[in-house]
């Protein structure tokens, strides 16, 4: 079983998806942002809402996704993560 699921700041659950073990996490993003049980305060630019999500999330589709949901995307790219870590351990 696949559990995605979206966090305030503050590490507090606040959305779900549950699908099968085989599915991608990064099509699980729509379900996601969906399943939040109130409304969202809208984001403007003097108060943008983030979204930081690991490198499996790093999808043209995911990025459009946000866009329209207007989060600001704080994701790493495939390979920055591991170039990371190296240069924290070098």
């Amino acid at each position: 079983m696949k559990r995605s699921l979206l966090t305030e700041g503050g590490g507090v659950p606040i959305g779900l998806a549950i699908a099968g073990a085989n599915r991608n996490d990064f099509k699980l993003v729509r379900e996601t942002l969906e399943s939040l049980p109130i409304p969202r305060p809208e984001p403007t630019d003097e108060a943008p809402q983030g979204m930081c999500l690991n490198k499996g999330y790093d999808y043209r589709e995911v990025r459009a996704l946000l866009a329209e949901y207007r989060f600001t995307p704080h994701t790493r790219c495939r390979g920055e993560e591991a170039e990371a870590i190296k240069q924290e351990s070098g």
